[in-house]
């Protein structure tokens, strides 16, 4: 029952709490940021807690094609009667959220960002510091639904509500000549994806309903569904080609978001104009929406079509983003660019490892999903930390040295850039890898194009580290002198974050192991299409009776 009471806590509470704090905001209140952070503190312990209970509540495998959360708060007096009838049968809607392991690590990761983001606020933030601490709060509050929604309604309805704090949040703190631009093109751009997503989860409820069963809006009801009519009528053309439309359109949606290529371009310029401190929320959790898609609704409720129309291209298209974002990363001299494009080629390990459709990629592409966040969320803190100090930078000739000057700033962002990179012993090499072995079992050729990307990768971030934090001729450059290195709060927001990225790299199974059974149940799922595409490879070793 405690564990049940966690979900709408961490959903409500944040929203409530950051609204109120909105509503107080400007009175000149020391305590408001004490407040902010203190909770977002609060909020940590208790993502870390459903974690826990999630992976105490692990259950069996053995039921194929479901999505089980663990942990389940739907209370029954929350329910609706719906002004229509599909197949002569009302439509009902009640409120269902839930936590298994997938949704439990991106709640984590949301809170963990969300703290770190408050925490660095306190010196990089100067102005309206206790709105933007409320307006971050709202923000996570609406993440947590969407991670924790069980029901297609009540995850649309807070994968568009994000967009309003998001687009505050670019306006009010963003860089003034460019904020007004990219907050328009983001505008535009997700609700060009927002009209089609909402077609195909209509698609998904008519497809449900028949004659004798009535329509759903509930996902563990869905995938049973999807997994049943899979096995029933066998993955064949006409079965995927009743899905074509649906899958086209939740692609669509989906892909927007998770900027696939070519629908990319509002990414550089969002993660470009907004604070530092704004962007790393965006890239770390906002940027994840879309992938999440993919692996909550995709993957489950339309893998015949998925498999037939969509695993090949996508795939390589995510192969493609790898080695094109590092490609762009090479030539870019703004720091924030550079790391807009380095966050787009990391982001292709996760496309590639999700249309591997089975048990290595799927898990692969869920911690690398948290790998990035960690990563991305505590360089573009850094970047904010060092626009702090020596205002916006521009890589061209000059090595700046920062080192040094900053030797706690330059040994952090080392570490973060070379996890980034891919280096053994640390997070994203653990990820990478896994979404490359899931892929293989698939397509050699597109993970051929993926290592070119990696070789890549290393390049651009070895060139970071040159020009930013050394100096060619091991001196300190004179104008570095004058500022103080970074200070507790901002040790206290990249601690756990760094933390992590050993824990994962050295002992992976630390979170493999909370999300085998949930990854052994999408896999068992989604084996029947992959068999009838690949019969030649032997898709996974799932625990079965």
């Amino acid at each position: 029952m405690t564990s049940q009471l966690l979900i709408p806590l961490l959903v409500f509470l944040p929203i409530l709490v950051g609204v109120t704090l909105c509503l107080v905001a400007g009175k000149k209140s020391s305590w408001i940021s004490d407040i902010a952070t203190s909770f977002s503190g609060l909020m940590v312990i208790a993502a870390i807690a459903l974690l826990c209970a999630v992976h105490g509540a692990q259950g069996s495998s053995e039921a194929a094609g479901l999505i089980q959360p663990q942990i389940v708060f739907g209370p029954a007096w929350m329910e609706l009667k719906l002004p229509f009838a599909i197949q002569g049968h009302s439509v009902n809607w009640q409120l269902q959220l839930g936590a298994d392991s997938f949704s439990a690590m991106m709640v984590l990761l949301t809170s963990l960002v969300t703290f770190a983001v408050l925490m660095t606020a306190r010196t990089q933030i100067t102005e309206r510091r206790d709105l933007y601490d409320g307006m971050i709060l709202i923000t996570q509050g609406i993440l947590m639904g969407i991670f924790l929604a069980m029901d297609l309604l009540l995850f649309y309805v807070f994968f568009e509500a994000v967009l309003i704090p998001i687009i505050l949040l670019m306006n009010i703190w963003g860089d003034p000549k460019e904020s007004l631009r990219a907050s328009r093109k983001f505008l535009l751009f997700t609700l060009a994806g927002s009209i089609p997503m909402v077609v195909g989860i209509v698609g998904i409820v008519l497809q449900s309903a028949t004659a004798e069963r009535a329509s759903t809006v509930l996902l563990p009801q869905l995938s049973a569904i999807a997994f049943e009519s899979q096995l029933t009528r066998g993955v064949t053309e006409s079965f995927a080609s009743s899905q074509f439309l649906i899958l086209a359109a939740l692609m669509l949606g989906f892909g927007i978001k998770m900027a696939l290529l070519p629908l990319h371009s509002w990414l550089p310029t969002t993660y470009s104009a907004s604070h530092p401190n704004t962007t790393a929320l965006i890239a770390a959790v906002v940027g994840k929406l879309g992938v999440y898609g993919l692996l909550r609704i995709v993957l489950p409720l339309t893998p015949v079509a998925l498999s037939v129309y969509c695993q090949i291209v996508v795939g390589t298209l995510g192969a493609i983003a790898i080695v094109y974002g590092a490609l762009i990363a090479l030539k870019q001299t703004d720091l924030r660019r550079l790391m807009a494009y380095s966050s787009l080629s990391h982001m292709g390990f996760v496309t590639l490892g999700l249309m591997a459709m089975n048990r290595e990629g799927i898990a692969g592409a869920t911690i690398q999903m948290f790998n990035h966040g960690l990563i991305t969320a505590a360089m573009f803190l850094m970047i904010g930390m060092i626009e702090q100090r020596r205002g916006r930078l521009v890589l061209g000739n000059e090595n700046f040295g920062l080192a040094a000057a900053y030797p706690h700033l330059g040994f952090l962002m080392v570490f973060f850039t070379l996890a980034g990179a891919g280096l053994p012993g640390l997070n994203s090499f653990v990820g990478e890898i896994l979404a490359m072995m899931g892929m293989l079992r698939v397509s050699a050729g597109i993970v051929g194009i993926a290592v070119l990307g990696t070789v890549l990768g290393a390049w651009y971030a070895l060139r970071v580290l040159q020009h930013v934090m050394f100096s060619s001729d091991g001196k300190t450059n004179k104008r570095n002198a004058g500022t103080a290195d970074i200070g507790w709060a901002d040790w206290v927001a990249l601690a756990p974050l760094a933390l992590l990225c050993i824990v994962i790299g050295v002992r992976p199974s630390t979170f493999t192991d909370t999300m085998k059974v949930d990854v052994d149940r999408m896999a068992v799922s989604l084996e029947p299409a992959a068999k009838a595409l690949h019969p030649t490879i032997d898709t996974l070793a799932v625990v079965k009776k």
